[in-house]
């Protein structure tokens, strides 16, 4: 860094200083008030899904007696039904009011999770535990799609690549909060842990009950049709995202179950560690999303997509070669580049493919694909890490084949996709 007035230090196409600061105070601003209610609202409901489920694996493994394979076939059945509902979800959002929506899927999940406390306490064991999981699963998966319309209803097309990127950015304050608190109630007591995760998420419902204004949204003129949960084929733009983007989080999705029980059970870091490396993956996030989105809006949506795609190839290669938590830090710092390079390109592309009145549709079977590489990604990972885990560069480096697919595959696909939905987004001044 040079000496002198920090007012005059050049950074980019500007000074580092109160111009720099001026101009953030008047982009942040610019964006509709709704937007930061729903932020808010997806912060705390993020906050309460943080504290329990990146433990959940653990207390399967370690308190139940579960193999990382059983655990892993756990959450694909689980994703499986998930992804069902993140295209009814989308068509719900559709066709009812999107707020409402809201707020009873966050009642419901909060109903879960008291439940799962109560089970911990009683000693259910894992049917209870795991069937009101699969509760909560199903109503997250009505969520996503309504709440990712309604970013869209809120916003213009040229505000939606940062107004997603506002988004992920609230999600992950929630993600970076949630695993620190949860890796310190869970040497406490697992029934708690649940308990709170449910008092947070009834907390969400409730600011979208008073806070969160209706949105306008352009409704389906057709009645449904089961036929329109297939609607994918339609669309072969949307296909191929769809197809990619399923690849690419069966690789993201290593970053729960495979990679916590990894990281404590077999190199043998502490919960509590664990816990802190999901608080740094997301405040990374948190600082680095909507700064990163804007520096990248000059790059077509597909590149953006390959990037992440290569990147995350990288750092879950690297994760063979952890033996300690200095390791993993640097593993993780490379994971998280990825997820900010690409998840609200993601998004942005799928929004572009929409036709005005699909959105809720076309958002499902974004979510439907994203589930879907959930469904897969812990059964994968879990099933090369039972036979292969005495060889983690291995291990890791097969998972990683699949991102590097996924990056090679948007990279052939930005060649055919018409330059209409592809091109870059500059982000407002």
């Amino acid at each position: 860094m040079s000496r002198g007035d920090p007012c005059c230090i050049r950074s980019g196409g500007g000074y580092i200083g109160p111009v720099m600061i001026a101009r953030a105070v008047a982009y942040f601003r610019g964006m509709p008030g709704a937007l930061w209610v729903l932020s808010f609202g997806w912060f705390v409901s993020a906050l309460g899904f943080g504290i329990a489920i990146p433990f959940i694996s653990i207390y399967f493994h370690g308190t139940l007696g579960l193999s990382i394979t059983q655990i892993g076939l756990f959450f694909g059945v689980m994703a499986v039904v998930r992804s069902v509902f993140q295209i009814l979800g989308g068509e719900i959002a559709d066709r009812m009011e999107r707020r409402s929506l809201m707020i009873h899927t966050q009642v419901i999940r909060a109903l879960s999770f008291f439940v799962m406390g109560i089970a911990v306490y009683q000693d259910w064991g894992f049917p209870a535990i795991a069937g009101s999981l699969l509760i909560n699963s199903v109503f997250g998966a009505l969520f996503q799609p309504v709440a990712n319309a309604a970013v869209s209803d809120i916003l213009p097309e040229k505000q939606r690549l940062d107004g997603f990127a506002i988004t992920r950015s609230a999600i992950n304050l929630g993600w970076a909060a949630g695993p620190a608190l949860g890796g310190f109630l869970a040497g406490y007591s697992y029934g708690f842990l649940f308990v709170m995760s449910g008092v947070i998420t009834f907390g969400s419902a409730l600011v979208f009950l008073v806070f969160l204004a209706r949105t306008e949204m352009e409704r389906l003129p057709d009645r449904f049709r089961f036929s329109d949960l297939v609607a994918i084929k339609d669309d072969p733009w949307l296909a191929i995202h769809a197809a990619l983007i399923f690849l690419l989080f069966m690789v993201h999705s290593q970053l729960l179950a495979p990679f916590s029980i990894y990281a404590v059970q077999m190199v043998g870091i502490s919960e509590s560690q664990l816990g802190l490396l999901y608080t740094l993956n997301g405040l990374i996030v948190v600082t680095l999303q909507v700064p990163v989105t804007r520096m990248l809006s000059g790059f077509r949506l597909t590149s953006q997509m390959a990037a992440g795609a290569l990147i995350y190839a990288a750092g879950y290669t690297f994760i063979g070669f952890c033996s300690g938590l200095s390791m993993f830090v640097i593993a993780v710092l490379i994971v998280t580049c990825a997820e900010i390079v690409m998840s609200p390109a993601s998004l942005t592309l799928t929004a572009r493919l929409a036709p005005v009145h699909r959105k809720g549709r076309y958002m499902g079977i974004f979510g439907f694909a994203v589930s879907s590489g959930w469904s897969f990604g812990p059964l994968y990972g879990g099933l090369i890490l039972d036979a292969a885990g005495h060889h983690p560069v291995t291990a890791w480096g097969l998972i990683s084949v699949l991102a590097i697919a996924a990056g090679l595959g948007y990279l052939i696909f930005a060649a055919r996709l018409p330059a209409k939905f592809n091109a870059p987004t500059p982000s407002t001044s």
